[in-house]
């Protein structure tokens, strides 16, 4: 690929893309999407690319699209049979300047069979954040965010929990909230950890001291970008060190020996840094399986799988449809895991004065994503989450729903596992 040209976009009528090999760092202004392939450089600069795209949804006939800017000139070159085919786009006539070319690509059918082998799990994502006066943290803790005061019964949440303002420091809590889990069939947390000067850094020692004497599986969520001070590759490869030391045991998740380890927004970081990051802790001896939340396929080489968080930018079904799809694909054509979220719904607008919301519609958005999910095939179901009340995003046993949510999860994990289906 060379383009002299300030901006590109490059597309397929139909085809979409996995996985965009050997985007380095010094493209910064090159961008792989699922359907797309983007370029923006100073004007006046003439660059050349080589890479390796691994394409799913292959049509027999295809129409490669391309856009630019008004100066410059885009060349595709790429292998087609047994020789190579030139597409030049060349154009100044319009804001757009749209080439299309019909193309012959070479493609093989993948089963899904083939994919990473994992026996099915179902994970959910829990915070320790909360703290209270009366609890062993000794004061408020998340519950009075953006001003809110908690001793007056106001919360920095969307609903009430049916435990009130609870201490995640509270051996009984965890005890409960591990309990509940098991009875909604979780296989385990994904337990956020916002480095050791946070309070839930101190909660993860308390949280699994309970996990490991009641016999429940963990990992760890490592939020970088969310951290309130920046963070730097080799910090963040020191603090997943010093907490796989500290809180490794023997029910920490693993995969092929290894512990699992999600990495939440990677697409909100550079691609060096989290090269960076993996690469300095395989430099200490340290290996993990990396798992990597991100939407953009140039990330796909970096992690050893894919996962999604919160879904809630799927405001369409067919872009819902359409990144799972491309998810399930990296993990087919790579042989990479993949996971996917359920989620009963979404609040913001009480904690901090947000503005999304997506109602639960009493289950029926959380059992029509769960159709969704299922009948792509992930690998595990992630439950996001079990106690993000900020967001209105729990399972867990609130004033306002009750059980309710926890018993749909049970019966979602059963479905998932293939045991019955839920009746909707």
């Amino acid at each position: 690929m060379e383009s002299s040209s300030d901006w590109v976009v490059i597309r397929f009528s139909k085809a979409r893309i996995a996985l965009c090999d050997n985007i380095r760092p010094e493209y910064p202004g090159l961008r792989c999407l699922p359907h797309a392939i983007l370029l923006n450089q100073p004007r006046g600069k003439s660059s050349r690319f080589n890479l390796t795209l691994y394409l799913y949804d292959v049509p027999e006939g295809e129409k490669i699209i391309t856009e630019k800017g008004y100066e410059g000139r885009l060349i595709l070159r790429f292998a087609e049979g047994d020789g190579e085919r030139r597409l030049e786009n060349a154009l100044h006539r319009d804001a757009f300047n749209r080439k299309d070319f019909e193309v012959n690509l070479p493609g093989r059918q993948e089963e899904a069979a083939g994919r990473f082998p994992l026996s099915p799990r179902v994970l959910s994502f829990y915070y320790l954040w909360y703290g209270n006066p009366s609890g062993p943290s000794g004061r408020w803790y998340h519950w009075d965010l953006c001003g809110h005061r908690p001793e007056l019964g106001d919360l920095a949440s969307s609903h009430t929990p049916l435990l009130g303002a609870y201490d995640s420091k509270d051996p009984q809590t965890i005890a409960r909230h591990i309990e509940w889990a098991k009875a909604a069939g979780l296989d385990g947390f994904v337990v956020a950890c916002f480095g050791p000067s946070s309070a839930s850094w101190k909660a993860l020692y308390t949280f699994v001291r309970v996990a490991e004497t009641l016999g429940f599986p963990y990992a760890l969520s490592f939020p970088f970008p969310d951290y309130p001070y920046q963070v730097s590759s080799g910090e963040a490869a020191a603090i997943v060190e010093r907490a796989l030391k500290e809180f490794y045991g023997p029910l920490y998740i693993r995969i092929e020996g290894k512990p699992v380890v999600f990495f939440y927004a990677a697409h909100q970081m550079p691609r060096t840094f989290w090269r960076g990051l993996l690469g300095e802790l395989h430099r200490r001896g340290v290996e993990v399986f990396s798992m990597g939340n991100f939407l953009d396929p140039s990330y796909g080489e970096i992690f050893h799988g894919v996962y999604f968080y919160l879904p809630v930018f799927f405001s369409a079904t067919d872009l819902q449809s359409e990144f799972f799809r491309w998810a399930r694909a990296l993990g087919v054509l790579l042989k990479k895991p993949y996971f996917y979220p359920v989620f009963p719904g979404f609040d913001n607008r009480r904690a901090c004065k947000g503005s999304l919301y997506i109602p639960r519609r009493n289950g029926r958005t959380l059992q029509d994503l769960v159709a969704s999910v299922i009948s792509r095939s992930p690998q595990w179901l992630l439950a996001s989450t079990f106690n993000e009340w900020h967001e209105g995003t729990e399972f867990e046993p609130s004033e306002e729903f009750g059980f309710f949510y926890l018993h749909l999860l049970s019966l979602i994990s059963r479905e998932f596992r293939g045991n019955e289906q839920i009746h909707r």
